[in-house]
């Protein structure tokens, strides 16, 4: 992980944004362990970060990691791309109507911000990341 990622992570008021009551977890170390080289430690966060941010619903905790999951997803095996595709899968689910938050209006626009990448990615070689992808460009 570069230096600079830690830095940002250090920058962002976390208490402020609300997780899952399932995690217990500090979700600034687990984003730093899923921008891991090590691809089991990354592996692992990456499970630790999807209980974290989508168990039971999407938390608003999403909107700020959201920017990070992009990064880490840029430097990452597509075993880890992979994973953390399915956590945005899981962000475009959250509602778009009248009923929406702003953080859950913020997260829609941040996901369709990537439109680009996204597409990047649906024509991966590895045929999970590109279906993931595709998936993921379906729903937003």
């Amino acid at each position: 992980m570069s230096d600079s990622l830690w830095m940002k992570l250090r920058k962002v008021s976390w208490e402020d944004h609300a997780v899952s009551p399932s995690s217990k977890k500090n979700l600034p170390r687990l984003l730093e362990s899923l921008a891991s080289r090590k691809e089991a430690r990354a592996m692992k966060a990456s499970h630790e970060v999807w209980t974290a941010l989508c168990s039971g619903g999407v938390f608003p905790a999403a909107e700020i990691a959201f920017p990070f999951l992009i990064e880490i997803m840029g430097i990452s095996e597509p075993s880890v791309q992979g994973e953390i595709l399915d956590m945005l899968i899981k962000f475009a689910e959250v509602p778009e109507d009248d009923s929406a938050e702003q953080w859950q209006r913020n997260l829609r626009d941040l996901l369709r911000g990537e439109h680009r990448f996204f597409t990047k990615l649906s024509h991966s070689r590895d045929e999970i990341v590109a279906d993931r992808a595709e998936r993921l460009l379906a729903a937003v």
